[in-house]
């Protein structure tokens, strides 16, 4: 083989062979920021399910006190005033069964809410995962190809 074309050859090579490493650097740039998102979006997934969850524990609190109070209030009302219809009982009654099913919906809610967030946060990572399998396979293949 002629040296110039042994120089071409391995001036291309050598090319080839940078411009892979850029691809790789890239590849890896890449990688490192969809791993930093992933990783703020599950951080900020999780703050906003502890500032959720610390909202609804106060909103229970509250409606406990709430609940409470009512009671007090319905014992006041029946030991002072025994002249109070039935139907007055039965109000008092119907509010506190809404109070409870309105807890339980709120819990219920926030169940089905963490759910997602951990559903989604899988899924994300699993896609993460395959992506960075698909990456090492075409990495591989370039490289066999070198």
């Amino acid at each position: 083989m002629d040296p110039d074309t042994q120089s071409d050859a391995l001036l291309r090579a050598q090319e080839e062979i940078r411009e892979l490493r850029i691809t790789i650097e890239e590849m890896r740039a890449t990688l490192e920021r969809a791993h930093t998102e992933k990783h703020l979006a599950a951080q900020q997934a999780a703050g906003e399910a502890a500032l959720e969850a610390a909202h609804l524990r106060e909103t229970i609190s509250v409606m406990r006190e709430q609940l409470q109070t009512l009671q007090h209030e319905k014992q006041d009302a029946i030991q002072q005033a025994a002249t109070k219809s039935f139907g007055d009982i039965q109000e008092f009654t119907v509010a506190i069964g809404a109070l409870r099913g309105q807890m339980e919906q709120m819990r219920a809610g926030h169940a089905e809410e963490v759910q997602e967030l951990r559903r989604s946060a899988r899924d994300e990572n699993r896609l993460l995962e395959e992506t960075i399998v698909r990456l090492r396979e075409q990495l591989e293949v370039q490289h066999g190809r070198a």
